[in-house]
């Protein structure tokens, strides 16, 4: 079967990620590693056509090298007997990059690389931001109006929202710091505007643009507590929780993809491709062209604190 080169480099990321799940004391630190592919997938879903505009091949040395460096890695986590978490991803990412493409064609590449760090230094950020009482007490009370208005009942005290299960058993949620959505500013509003990293805007533009990143994150965090709130009231504690964990990754992939393409489409003008610079082929006689061508976990996100009492966790997809 000739796979095209595109097609390798997305085989070798895909079993790179997926291998140390086999690999005993390893294993994946799984939500790191989704919002890392979904980060990933968003960024090749728009510049597919770049990848396959690359020309450069890995010569057989840059393969040896590249599957080393996945493998030392793999070792590496095996002897601390630790899972494969961003910087491992970001690594292995690299490392592919190398056995496909060859050490030249990094450069490519830099923007989803620094994109898994930027995910972790909004982590990093998150930890340490303080949170704000008054926020938290404001988003319980537009919970608690939203379910008024949808005809659910719902009372609110401070950051806690009194509604009730099915059955009609009374159910208390609090709003707590992390689910305020400054954490998430920071941490997948930075993420989602890199993307801006690709071109060189003006300044009149890229204001707007950077506001809308940040505020939407933001917003989307509302909306994701409305649906989990909604999934409580109706379907109960167990999908209410798992809705609160899986729900997070889908909206957040969701509106990656919607900002990037805004985004892109906004501050690029008419016209002009965004693609890497393509290596041209060299003209040589054909032995020349062969030698070239042979170089070229996720635990509960609710808290019981009383028979019919639970907290809500975080805001972002949990580290």
């Amino acid at each position: 079967m000739n796979l095209s080169r595109e097609t390798y480099f997305a085989l070798v990321i895909t079993v790179g990620f997926l291998l140390p799940v086999a690999i005993p004391n390893v294993g994946i630190d799984y939500p790191y590693f989704f919002v890392t592919v979904m980060v990933l997938f968003a960024w090749f879903m728009i510049k597919w056509d770049s990848v396959k505009a690359i020309t450069r091949r890995s010569g057989g040395g840059e393969v040896v090298a590249g599957l080393a460096i996945i493998a030392g890695d793999y070792a590496f986590n095996a002897l601390r007997d630790s899972s494969v978490g961003i910087i491992d991803l970001i690594l292995i990412f690299l490392a592919a990059v190398v056995a496909v493409y060859g050490f030249r064609s990094l450069k490519q590449f830099w923007v989803p690389a620094t994109y898994g760090l930027v995910l972790l230094a909004g982590y990093q950020i998150e930890n340490i931001t303080p949170n704000y009482s008054a926020l938290q007490n404001w988003l319980a009370w537009v919970m608690a109006s939203s379910m008024n208005m949808v005809g659910v009942g719902a009372q609110v005290s401070g950051q806690y929202v009194t509604m009730s299960l099915p059955n009609g058993t009374p159910l208390l949620l609090s709003l707590e710091g992390s689910c305020t959505g400054l954490q998430g500013i920071l941490a997948f509003g930075m993420l989602s505007t890199m993307a801006l990293l690709d071109v060189k805007p003006r300044l009149s533009r890229i204001i707007p643009i950077f506001a809308i990143g940040f505020l939407g994150a933001f917003l989307i965090n509302i909306v994701r507590l409305f649906v989990v709130f909604l999934t409580f009231e109706f379907f109960g504690v167990d999908a209410g929780n798992a809705m609160h964990v899986y729900f997070g990754y889908l909206i957040f992939f969701a509106w990656v993809l919607a900002f990037w393409a805004f985004a892109f489409r906004y501050l690029v003008p008419r016209g002009v491709a965004l693609r890497p610079p393509v290596t041209p082929v060299p003209t040589r006689p054909l032995s020349a062209n062969l030698c070239f061508a042979k170089k070229g976990s996720v635990g509960s996100p609710f808290r019981m604190t009383s028979p019919a009492t639970l907290q809500v966790a975080s805001s972002t997809p949990p580290t």
